[in-house]
């Protein structure tokens, strides 16, 4: 298989935009990529999230009839993020008072992982994987 050149998005819209960006800036501490503001209808953020890229758009007032996005919830997703330190993401969550959905799990499948919820229910697993103890 051949090496892919381009990039990762989960792109989604939120119902508050204001509060989303500030769970994944300031609650997450992701950084923004690029951030747009061409009025109320079209506001979004690029947030880095390991090798991809979160999206969040703000929900349009009107929505297009023809529009190529959907405008739905998401509902059925868990974005994945692999973490340097778990442990300090756990940490960082729990200080800044995230709804957790899950607590800070050492799973069969050698992740160290918890979940998190962001303000429009959408779950994120944050997780590390166990050192490699084989010699």
């Amino acid at each position: 298989m051949s090496q892919q050149i381009g990039e990762f998005r989960c792109a989604f819209f939120v119902r508050d935009y204001e509060i989303s960006v500030a769970f994944y800036r300031d609650g997450l501490a992701l950084q923004v990529i690029e951030t747009w503001d061409h009025g109320p209808d079209d506001r979004g953020t690029l947030f880095a999230a390991a090798a991809g890229i979160i999206e969040v758009l703000a929900l349009p007032s009107e929505m297009a009839q023809d529009a190529s996005w959907d405008y739905r919830e998401p509902h059925g997703v868990t974005i994945a993020i692999e973490a340097d330190d778990v442990d300090q993401w756990h940490h960082r969550i729990l200080s800044q008072g995230l709804p957790l959905k899950q607590q800070l799990t050492d799973q069969p499948w050698g992740h160290r992982s918890f979940m998190v919820t962001d303000p429009d229910g959408l779950t994120l697993y944050i997780f590390s994987k166990a050192a490699d103890e084989s010699p």
